[in-house]
């Protein structure tokens, strides 16, 4: 005999809580909310995410962003060009005051000359000022010139160091100047009043 298809079924579905017995009220188990600890984790990609707790302070540099400065500050961008002009500048200086410098005991013979003080004849300390003077300038620009790029491959604020090294070597300049002056007693007595001309000096 062959088998009867099922019929299907058109009674209604009944609602929740109608076919319980009368009384009958559904409570939770005690344990609904414990974690369910029987089961090892499979993979370490199934450990629950912590979130992390917040640190109190500056957050670290994003990876590729430029250094801050002590202050967490990025340097602005005006400090590249600024110190780049005032490292030139001081180039410049320097040269200049080497050649000031290299320069003074010609200036102290015409001094002599025209002032009737005979012939200036620097003494072998003259020589050394000179040449002690001339190398302290120039490793001034040097250091600051090379303590500046290093700022600047920092991304710090570097334009202060070529302002400090040009006063700096201004002073020593005006130190070595002075020195070699000192050297000539001659010519120090003339201005001083002390010294007066071997010769009339012609006034125009």
């Amino acid at each position: 005999m062959a088998e009867q298809e099922p019929q299907p079924d058109d009674r209604p579905r009944p609602q929740y809580g109608e076919l319980a017995p009368p009384g009958w009220v559904w409570r939770p188990p005690a344990d609904a909310n414990r974690l369910d600890t029987s089961r090892p984790l499979e993979r370490e990609g199934d450990v629950p995410a912590v979130p992390a707790t917040p640190v109190l302070g500056p957050r670290p540099p994003a990876p590729g962003a430029p250094p801050a400065n002590a202050d967490g500050r990025p340097a602005p961008t005006w400090n590249l060009t600024l110190t780049v002009l005032l490292g030139v500048f001081g180039f410049f200086g320097m040269t200049y005051s080497i050649a000031t410098l290299q320069a003074i005991p010609a200036s102290m013979q015409l001094l002599h000359s025209t002032n009737g003080l005979g012939e200036y004849v620097p003494v072998p300390l003259v020589g050394t000022l000179v040449l002690i003077g001339s190398i302290v300038i120039a490793v001034i620009w040097v250091v600051s010139a090379g303590f500046a790029a290093w700022l600047l491959v920092k991304r710090r604020l570097a334009f202060w160091v070529p302002l400090v090294a040009g006063i700096v070597a201004m002073l020593a300049l005006i130190i070595f100047a002075g020195a070699i002056l000192a050297t000539d007693p001659v010519l120090l007595g003339f201005y001083g009043g002390v010294t007066p001309p071997s010769t009339p000096v012609e006034t125009p």
